[in-house]
């Protein structure tokens, strides 16, 4: 079973307008490529499957950067990540199922802080943003995450050490 990519899932549902995958954007022009996240800015984000690195942390959205990862459910873009990225996530980097790979940043012109979670196929060749391709400017082989996300496994928190 694979990994929620948060501790615990949030309050507000990533099902449900405005968090939602294909919800509209940008007065319509465009629809939304993910499923969004709210959790705290800081909060762990944490590795879905074991995989590969194979961008980022890159700049995104809005002050915030994205990562992106080849896992055997395919690629997944985590975006709006903090610029302070998580030790040794890097291009090559092999990662494990539950491993902190970057932390919830904050956008300066949205209120919520999130991950912003999208799932490719990994079938499609090129940049996982193509702003030729209406309606989501993705590349061809995006994935509603919704499914994924609901089947995925919470991992619990790690107890802090008592002094």
């Amino acid at each position: 079973m694979s990994t929620f990519p948060l501790h615990k899932r949030p309050s507000e549902s990533y099902t449900e307008s405005p968090r939602k995958f294909g919800c509209p954007r940008a007065g319509g022009a465009r629809k939304h490529a993910g499923c969004d996240l709210y959790a705290p800015a800081g909060t762990p984000v944490l590795a879905v499957e074991d995989g590969e690195v194979i961008a980022g942390p890159y700049p995104f959205y809005d002050v915030v950067d994205a990562v992106e990862i080849r896992h055997a459910s395919g690629v997944v873009r985590y975006g709006e990540i903090s610029k302070t990225g998580a030790p040794g996530i890097k291009p090559g980097v092999k990662v494990t199922a539950g491993q902190v790979v970057g932390y919830v940043g904050k956008m300066q012109t949205v209120s919520q802080s999130m991950i912003h979670f999208e799932l490719f196929g990994g079938t499609g060749k090129g940049p996982l943003t193509d702003r030729a391709r209406a309606p989501f400017m993705r590349r061809d082989d995006l994935i509603d995450a919704t499914a994924f996300l609901d089947a995925c496994e919470c991992l619990p928190a790690p107890v802090p050490n008592a002094a």
